[in-house]
């Protein structure tokens, strides 16, 4: 979305996304498939990533599908030109049907009764809605339970007004080591049969999310749904030894103030953090407004000059503090890493997720707005 913080680009707080990686983790999981059609993830701003930087670099790479959370996500890819075809995941309000139906984006219909809100409103458009039967095999969160998917077939029948491109479910466990996977699909291939027995068959069907396209291969079907992979992350049990993920975003900021502490001083909201000894403190611009996690407190670290420091005391709203020792060295200007590597000190996402007792997951798609974007396409640095 283009914001004043990403045109102005003057904020000493940015993330850094280096595309080639970005492709290569496209290549990477593209290889792995055996003809199947790829939908490529950019729901929750592309986990943080930039939704329509993300969304223009998959289709230019040949994507079949991009997958958003919900429509309003879908119309702003739209409005900024993107014209591959486009799945809407979540259950949706009645009232958003006709915006999808405007600008042409797949809909998920998790009940019969969603089914019938759709072809209703494609009638008074005119048009024919493009929609994927949604079944649970054992999520549990939307999709009619995968024992009752008969009841989708009397509008699949007479409904005149909707495509039924696809048919999908989705994974609650292809991250671990279960054998509920398998328990699930079983029960997506007895729905598969229902329906082939009753005369449909769908162009796209798909549960394999990350997980389901890493370590069950049987499960892939004609698409799968690629997400945090894209982007050179996966949590869970460990990746195939023959996978190469790349992360693909760093995090950075600088130092904007210095300052000597005497033994006692305390710093910070709730003096969370009292000096043991004299010491030095820079503060860097970044804080939980931004999406840096308060919950951190002073397990978390920055890398300066090529050394790890801890946080002191709270992460502030928009401003932060760290102890970089009675002998650190710091210069206003200084660039501090909050993920990504120096010569000799790393900070991954995981590691803050584990500081702040959270996932990846979360951590990324709360990366705020008001922290631009770069995209670095080639290897020169910023």
């Amino acid at each position: 979305m283009s914001n004043i913080h990403q045109e102005l680009h003057t904020r000493p707080t940015f993330v850094e996304i280096d595309m080639q990686k970005l492709r290569h983790n496209y290549d990477e999981i593209r290889n792995q498939l055996d003809g199947q059609k790829m939908l490529c993830i950019v729901k929750g701003n592309a986990y943080g990533h930039g939704i329509v930087e993300m969304a223009r670099a998959f289709e230019s790479y040949g994507a079949d599908y991009l997958g958003v959370a919900i429509p309003e996500e879908g119309v702003e890819l739209r409005r900024s030109g993107i014209t591959i075809p486009i799945l809407v995941l979540s259950a949706i309000s009645d009232r958003q049907i006709p915006i999808c139906i405007q600008y042409d984006l797949t809909i998920t219909a998790p009940s019969d009764e969603k089914l019938d809100a759709i072809d209703a409103a494609a009638k008074v458009f005119g048009k024919q809605a493009k929609v994927h039967l949604k079944v649970d095999t054992g999520m549990g969160r939307i999709g009619v339970n995968w024992q009752r998917a008969e009841k989708f077939l009397p509008i699949l029948q007479s409904s005149k007004n909707i495509d039924f491109e696809g048919l999908y479910a989705h994974f609650a466990m292809s991250d671990e080591e279960s054998d509920f996977t398998q328990k699930q699909i079983e029960r997506f291939d007895t729905v598969i049969e229902m329906f082939n027995n009753n005369g449909f068959d769908f162009q796209y069907i798909h549960h394999a999310n990350s997980g389901g396209i890493l370590f069950h291969s049987h499960a892939r079907y004609s698409m799968v749904r690629a997400g945090m992979i894209l982007y050179g992350l996966f949590e869970g049990i460990d990746l195939p030894a023959h996978i190469n993920l790349q992360p693909v975003m760093n995090w950075k900021t600088e130092v904007v103030y210095f300052k000597f502490i005497e033994k006692g001083m305390g710093i910070g909201y709730g003096h969370h953090f009292v000096a043991e000894d004299d010491t030095r403190i820079i503060t860097v611009p970044v804080g939980y407004a931004d999406g840096f996690q308060r919950a951190m407190g002073t397990k978390g670290h920055v890398i300066l000059r090529d050394i790890l420091y801890p946080i002191a005391g709270r992460v502030c709203m928009d401003q932060m503090m760290v102890d970089i020792g009675r002998n650190g060295t710091a210069y206003k200007g200084d660039e501090v890493i909050l993920v990504g590597e120096s010569e000799n000190q790393k900070i991954t996402f995981f590691d803050i997720a584990d500081w702040s007792g959270t996932s990846i997951y979360e951590l990324l798609s709360q990366i705020s707005y008001r922290v631009p974007r770069i995209y670095v396409r080639n290897e020169i640095n910023r």
